[in-house]
């Protein structure tokens, strides 16, 4: 049977990078959005549970990635409803069109953010509480809840990848990383908060894994960590800064709490799914680096 996979958020950070891997192997793939972009051919917002009917048996859909939605706690902060109706009403209208269409394979994006900050000895697994410090971060545990109480009881193939934060040239959002990288290209201090070592995981490792996790057929669990399996302080993101020919101080603001991420357990990935992420932040920083060089990163807020 031949595969045809939506995916929202084509116009965002990780859809647009998870298209064209999908057309280099083979699959037709459909890019939605309620944003215009080179890599969207349907714009919606996944409000409508009936037009999402009948677009998934209009154009035969069989597999699904769900990259949309507000992407990150300090997008929308101020406007928990809105954020609600987004990231759990429209994937909600997403996941019962799926299931009532004969959708295949349902792949969710969700987030560590579900966790809330935390910090263990021993890489967290799919079982760690959920305790989320952010309307985000509730959204994606929601959403995380409700694909639990219907993984292996609906014909639907579900898998949840809980990405730590994703990086790399394109990202719009502002985050830690690219505080850091623009600091460093404009020659001023990175004025940050405190935080722990973190993982991290690159553009390209992130959009490999939601590929590798739509068409396997050997996932044993619903939750999957999705990161590089290093722990990164923000010296080693200076360090590596540097390393690319860019120095950069770092200047922490401690009158901000501190923010705590520990290690994931990537190894599920690995064995079901054969995911290893392949860039280390060192890697990582100085292709940013080298992207805003050449003028391609994009200008922060």
């Amino acid at each position: 049977m031949d595969k045809t996979v939506l995916v929202t958020g084509s116009s965002g950070f990780l859809g647009q990078a998870i298209l064209p891997r999908l057309a280099a192997s083979g699959f037709r793939a459909i890019g939605l959005d309620p944003r215009p972009a080179a890599t969207t051919q349907v714009i919606d917002d996944l409000a409508d549970q009936e037009r999402l009917r009948v677009l998934i048996v209009r154009e035969n859909i069989t597999h699904i990635i769900h990259a949309g939605g507000v992407s990150g706690p300090m997008v929308m902060a101020d406007a928990p409803a809105r954020v609600v109706a987004i990231n759990v009403m429209g994937s909600l209208n997403l996941l019962q069109a799926a299931i009532e269409t004969g959708v295949q394979t349902f792949v969710y994006c969700s987030s560590v953010s579900a966790l809330g900050n935390f910090y263990e000895n021993g890489p967290v697994g799919e079982d760690h509480p959920l305790y989320p410090t952010s309307t985000y971060g509730c959204s994606k545990a929601a959403m995380d809840m409700a694909l639990r109480g219907l993984w292996k009881r609906v014909p639907l193939d579900i898998c949840s990848l809980r990405f730590t934060t994703i990086y790399g040239p394109g990202r719009t959002t502002r985050f830690v990383i690219d505080e850091i990288v623009t600091a460093a290209m404009a020659g001023k201090p990175a004025q940050l908060a405190p935080q722990t070592d973190w993982p991290y995981i690159y553009i390209d490792d992130a959009a490999d894994a939601a590929v590798r996790a739509c068409f396997a057929d050997s996932r044993k669990q619903l939750v999957y960590y999705v990161a590089h399996p290093e722990q990164v302080t923000l010296d080693d993101l200076a360090a590596a800064a540097e390393a690319a020919g860019r120095s950069v101080q770092i200047q922490i603001d401690k009158t901000c709490p501190i923010a705590r991420r520990g290690p994931l357990d990537t190894d599920a990935a690995a064995h079901d799914f054969a995911f290893s992420a392949k860039i280390g932040h060192r890697e990582g920083v100085r292709r940013m680096i080298a992207a805003a060089a050449k003028g391609e990163m994009q200008p922060l807020p």
